[in-house]
């Protein structure tokens, strides 16, 4: 008789993709979220990140390129997240490494997301965002390289970990294309026109030791909540 190991799952605190999930993205594994400007990527890291310190006593990580830590924890606290108070208690740390001047300093960059995420103890990790990160590099070889020593590195933590990466409007492309090889998962975030208002749309479209069903669901931001997937997949038209 063949016995079926059990995935462990790790709740994103958004209760609709955690059911649509079985219960949470597979422990230790690594999910790409992408989307488009305005489609709430970092509000669903963030969210997992939130979750994790204040619901499931699980300490994260939240890896910054592009904007300042503080910038991040004031949009934060307009959905009712206090992430200063997080840091101060040792259950959340806030990398802030905006941007990489050279491609050199990639080494240093990963050893020290390393040492934070050993240091505090964390079980998950955003890194927030890929795109941002790759903006020093001059030509696809150079990406693929960068890409392979993340997902050495991030095989080497004991940590769940969610990758953000740009959609750019009117592509089809996840990020670079290159990305959603090292994932173990990947939730695309959109927005679309329906009836002249813009509205805003999730589907899982990857996920190991996940039974998924590869609908739409549409999904809206508020204060306290975030991210708040309805409990029914848009309907066929």
């Amino acid at each position: 008789m063949i016995r079926v190991q059990r995935v462990m799952r790790v709740p994103t605190g958004i209760a609709k993709l955690d059911e649509m999930l079985g219960g949470g993205l597979p422990k230790g594994s690594t999910t790409l979220v992408a989307g488009g400007p305005g489609t709430g990527k970092t509000i669903l890291a963030a969210q997992f990140i939130y979750s994790g310190a204040t619901k499931y006593g699980e300490k994260g990580v939240y890896v910054i390129f592009g904007e300042s830590a503080e910038t991040f924890k004031n949009n934060m606290l307009s959905l009712g997240w206090d992430f200063g108070e997080l840091q101060e208690k040792r259950q959340v740390e806030i990398l802030d490494l905006i941007s990489l001047r050279e491609p050199e300093s990639v080494e240093t960059t990963f050893d020290e997301i390393v040492e934070t995420a050993r240091v505090l103890g964390a079980k998950r990790l955003v890194i927030d965002s890929i795109t941002a990160l790759t903006v020093v590099f001059r030509d696809v070889a150079e990406i693929r390289t960068l890409i392979s020593v993340l997902q050495k590195v991030l095989r080497g933590l004991d940590c769940t970990t969610i990758l953000i990466t740009e959609v750019p409007w009117g592509s089809n492309r996840l990020g670079m294309g290159i990305e959603e090889f090292i994932s173990d998962g990947i939730i695309v975030l959109e927005m679309v026109s329906r009836r002249n208002q813009l509205r805003r749309r999730l589907m899982v479209l990857k996920m190991r030791a996940t039974e998924l069903n590869l609908k739409y669901y549409q999904y809206e931001i508020t204060k306290n909540i975030g991210i708040d997937v309805l409990p029914y997949p848009e309907a066929e038209e």
